[in-house]
């Protein structure tokens, strides 16, 4: 699996948007700035330092098949 944290300003929505996607899969995520991590932790960390950055309430994970979850702030 593939942890892909977009990097660009989330405003208006409240949240770092973070996908999660299979490792063969293809997102056309190529013209959205964002870093991609092969590890839960590393990818979470990297959000939470633009969640402070862009001054937003919340992480959110998006899942393959559709469903999303909201990561809760240290």
């Amino acid at each position: 699996m593939k942890w892909i944290v977009l990097e660009e300003n989330p405003k208006p929505d409240n949240y770092i948007a973070v996908v999660l996607a299979e490792n063969e899969k293809r997102l056309q995520l190529q013209n959205r700035p964002h870093s991609v991590f092969a590890d839960r932790d590393l990818a979470l960390t990297r959000a939470q330092e633009l969640r402070a950055f862009f001054g937003v309430r919340s992480i959110r994970v998006f899942q393959s098949e559709g469903c999303s979850y909201t990561v809760r702030p240290d």
